[in-house]
């Protein structure tokens, strides 16, 4: 069942350029116009390129939300629309067509462009047992020295000869391959606390972003389980250390590698859409999972039909991906629902998602009651957190007070919010929050209006005295 706060308002085009022979001008429209803000056709397009890929917006409705500067303040949250109407027309263009070596290049530059907010990625300082164990931090600081030593040892190898490189790549190999062997072949994890689903027609899976061990991804899913009631498969997507884990992220998504973990997840993944008796498949992804969730979402497309993708949704978390392609079809995009969430100042959003999708309109303001429909190859709705840093899931996006999902805006347009065990109960006092801000408002109009009345009847005011 919808909800009743969720926006009605079907997928936003700009606006017919056919009855018109100007040239459309390149600048944003008015972002209060009520077709909402849009991102132009570029320059040298067909002005009715966008009109013609796009849904029709016949029938448009529009549930007003009661949100405008004087009223709302609470929410942080910038929230848009990306869909692929024209993939030759998508901003920012990507760099898939380039060789290897130049998209990791331009990656590159990318990691050095967005390096201001590298320090705030553990900002607020997380506690311990939240998203990491002691051991858990433990294993972090070993691996991410053996991680440097390692690369150290190759440098020199590679550009000094000493020692020989064959002996560097053989350390390097042994290493990699012994950890593997030592953490043993299963990948697949779950919560520590105990519960049952709340629904056994669902399947709820998470791959888990860098730097996190296998205790700190069960420590996570028992999180998910408190919010959202659900057993979550968890995806062990293996630490080898920060340093080797963005090193892999480089290689996974510029090179498309397909690891061990991305693998066996995509089987769970396979087996389930196929399987009748699941009407749900819902697939959670945070930081470098987002990789891997964009190469799930690319082979799924491969293998199954649109119908069958209708019961997935996906939804990412400060997602390290270049691309999320989902095409259009006849009645909406190819998955039942796509949604990214982002801090603004989180590194890897910022390398990641807030590099390759669209930036959101100009005057696009927090919790807009419409939400604009972009072109770009990052599909899905976005959910950009202003002026919030921090990148681990639990401490920075699913903290308890300070949770996105229960941003109002997050709460007004998200399919995700709605499955929290305690979403009514949010819906609720949000309801009762706007309703007392608005009639806050209108008590202090009408005071202001009063006011006026009064010095318009007092004799000589508002006469000048001046001869």
């Amino acid at each position: 069942m919808s909800s009743p706060l969720k926006n009605e308002l079907t997928p936003l085009i700009p606006p017919s350029t056919s009855s018109s022979s100007k040239t459309p001008s390149p600048r944003l429209s008015d972002p209060n116009s009520p077709r909402g803000p849009y991102l132009p056709s570029p320059v040298g397009a067909s002005p009715t390129t966008n009109a013609q890929l796009a849904p029709s917006t016949s029938n448009v409705t529009v549930a007003p939300y009661p949100n405008n500067v004087d009223v709302d303040t609470a929410s942080k949250v910038l929230v848009y629309d990306v869909s692929i109407f024209n993939p030759q027309d998508s901003t920012p263009l990507i760099f898939h067509d380039d060789d290897p070596l130049t998209m990791l290049w331009k990656d590159f530059w990318i990691l050095v462009r967005n390096f201001p907010t590298i320090g705030l990625i553990l900002w607020p300082i997380p506690k311990p047992a939240v998203d990491i164990t002691f051991n858990g931090i433990f294993l972090q600081i070993f691996l991410v020295i053996v991680s440097i030593l390692l690369t150290v040892l190759c440098l020199v190898s590679f550009f000094v000869g000493i020692p020989s490189p064959v002996i560097a790549s053989l350390a390097l190999a042994t290493w990699l391959y012994g950890y593997n062997f030592i953490l043993g072949k299963n990948r697949i994890t779950y919560q520590n606390i105990p519960g049952e689903d709340k629904d056994d027609k669902e399947v709820w899976l998470l791959v888990n972003g860098i730097g996190t061990s296998k205790s700190g991804l069960q420590l996570i899913l028992d999180t998910l389980y408190k919010q959202f009631g659900r057993r979550v498969i968890g995806v062990h997507n293996r630490t080898f250390g920060i340093w080797f884990d963005f090193v892999e992220c480089m290689l996974q998504r510029d090179l498309l590698w397909n690891t061990t973990d991305t693998r066996e997840g995509y089987n769970i993944i396979s087996r389930h859409v196929a399987d009748p008796t699941k009407e749900k498949i819902v697939l959670m992804a945070h930081s470098q999972g987002g990789i891997i969730m964009s190469s799930w979402a690319d082979q799924l497309l491969s293998d199954f039909s649109h119908e069958q993708l209708k019961k997935v949704e996906i939804y990412t978390f400060a997602s390290a991906a270049n691309h999320f392609s989902i095409p259009e079809t006849d009645t909406g995009p190819a998955f039942g629902c796509v949604e990214h969430f982002v801090n603004e100042l989180d590194y890897v959003s910022d390398i990641g998602l807030l590099s390759f999708a669209p930036p959101a309109p100009a005057g696009l303001r927090p919790n807009a009651p419409i939400v604009p429909k972009l072109s770009g190859r990052f599909a899905g709705r976005i959910f950009k957190r202003l002026s919030t840093t921090g990148h681990l899931l639990v401490t920075h996006y699913l903290p308890e007070g300070n949770s996105i999902l229960h941003d109002p805006a997050v709460l007004q347009h998200s399919h995700l919010a709605t499955y929290l065990l305690n979403y009514e109960d949010l819906k609720t006092k949000e309801a009762a929050r706007v309703s007392r801000l608005q009639a806050e408002k209108q008590a202090r109009e009408a005071a202001q209006a009063a006011a006026a009345q009064a010095r318009l009847q007092v004799p000589g005011a508002g006469l000048s005295t001046r001869v």
